[in-house]
């Protein structure tokens, strides 16, 4: 049942959403019956519950059996496009721009103009008032004026129809998405090494470049975030990104400034990793401004792996009060089935960091993640505090474990570049005579060239 579609639907359901939908199932325009609000109350009761149920059970609990598996597919089915119709009217109900169009197109259609004239300087003014200034803005600016225009083309063809105004908005659409999916998608070909054609996008660059549009904020910082990440290695276009950002973000809703957030945080790592040090507080700081604002919650909650990047850039830079805090304060935000593990990753991180290894490895043992790169993180700990102790027998061990692991596991790009060199360096570590001052210069040249490794400067300190 849990994987039915009405069973996905009702998952998804906030507190607010089941509410409504209750109050609204026997009203005329869902046009539900009693049996289907009775269905409704039962599945809710059950997913409160996080039990499984059967159709076989809801059959006999609700109907005592009276009606056939194909009704009551049949009333699942009913009850699935109620809800689903019921979210729509919810979503337009808290639309106003929405209603807007339906209703300048109604008044429209019945050649109404007194109520047009009204709808549409009512629209005209809440536009205006619009607290953003991203794409999907020029977007509503568009629809609006294209709505005014063919009116007044229909009606007077001598009036001004202002379509310069609209070929522009038309342009700042489409340079405006066309710049953010390519920011999105080099992030993405970074990490998973997948390439992409970028179509027009270099004609865009060009007319930004040979144009004034620095006025327009969704091009202002999304261009300012391609120059970033096609010059990852240069810290002055971070810089630039960042000023954007800070003057920009009031433009911009939640769920859009989470991934612009993120570009920034990701690269403020890569250049943190590179070895520009000054980026650890900087990336942690985006990351506390992300995190009172609600930027990073997903569905409600953090990411482990926000979670745990944080704690990592905590503990790198020396910050472990700040990471301990962190991670306690945090947990409740996590997954529920994710918490203890999550947690107890943190907890070794930081222990080891603090030279506290038996509480790092016993940590360790509670952390269970079927996600690989989580694993990865978990095995380098462990790695290092092998090497640390001078258990050498048992890195050698790892080292082999580890190995087998990347390379029957499906992790690609960035990551399994990482990974291979973080164990190909600790072999040659363990191989070096650290009394060869020409081996020790060969394999710190070695690490130092290494363009993916993020524990270089781990490997890097051993050597000294």
């Amino acid at each position: 049942m849990r994987n039915s579609k009405l069973g996905r639907i009702i998952h998804q359901l906030t507190k607010k959403e089941k509410q409504t939908i209750q109050g609204s199932i026997l009203s005329p325009i869902l046009e539900g019956k009693e049996y289907h609000l009775i269905l409704f109350n039962f599945l809710i009761s059950i997913k409160a519950k996080n039990t499984e149920i059967s159709r076989e059970e809801i059959n006999k609990i609700i109907y005592k059996n009276k009606i056939s598996d194909a009704q009551l597919r049949l009333h699942m089915s009913e009850l699935y496009r109620i809800i689903s119709l019921a979210l729509v009217l919810i979503t337009a109900k808290e639309d106003s721009y929405y209603q807007d169009e339906v209703l300048i197109d109604r008044y429209k259609d019945n050649d109404d103009e007194k109520l047009y004239d009204s709808q549409f300087a009512l629209s005209t003014k809440r536009l205006e008032n619009h607290p953003y200034r991203n794409a999907n803005y020029h977007e509503l600016k568009f629809d609006l004026g294209f709505k005014k225009e063919t009116h007044v083309s229909s009606n007077s063809r001598t009036q001004d129809l202002n379509l310069q105004e609209l070929l522009d908005d038309l342009d700042h659409i489409s340079i405006s998405k066309k710049l953010r999916q390519a920011c999105f998608a080099i992030s993405h070909s970074r990490v998973y090494g997948q390439s992409y054609d970028y179509g027009l996008l270099q004609v865009y660059i060009d007319y930004i470049e040979k144009t004034d549009l620095n006025n327009i904020p969704s091009i202002r910082l999304y261009y300012s975030g391609f120059k970033m990440l096609k010059n990852p290695k240069e810290a002055r276009y971070f810089n630039e990104f960042k000023k954007d950002i800070d003057d920009l973000k009031h433009l911009f809703p939640v769920d859009e400034l989470q991934g612009i957030f993120r570009i920034a945080i990701n690269q403020c790592i890569r250049l943190h990793n590179r070895g520009n040090l000054e980026y650890g507080n900087i990336s942690l700081d985006l990351y506390q401004e992300a995190l009172e604002n609600k930027y990073l919650m997903v569905e409600g909650h953090l990411s482990r792996f926000t979670y745990r990047n944080i704690a990592s850039i905590a503990v790198k830079i020396g910050e472990y009060d700040r990471a301990e805090k962190f991670t306690a304060d945090y947990k409740s935000d996590l997954k529920k089935e994710e918490q203890s593990s999550a947690y107890h990753f943190n907890l070794a991180l930081i222990s080891y960091h603090k030279q506290d290894f038996n509480t790092a490895l016993s940590s360790l043992q509670l952390v269970d993640f079927t996600d690989h790169l989580f694993n990865l993180a978990a095995k380098v700990i462990q790695l290092k505090v092998y090497y640390e102790s001078d258990e050498y027998d048992l890195l050698e061990s790892h080292l082999d474990a580890m190995q087998m692991y990347v390379l029957r596991k499906r992790i690609i790009g960035y990551y399994k570049v990482n990974y291979k060199n973080i164990i190909k360096m600790t072999r040659k570590l363990l191989k070096t005579n650290k009394f060869d001052k020409l081996a020790i210069s060969n394999l710190t040249d070695e690490i130092s060239s290494l363009e993916v490794l993020t524990e270089k400067k781990w490997l890097l300190t051993q050597l000294q």
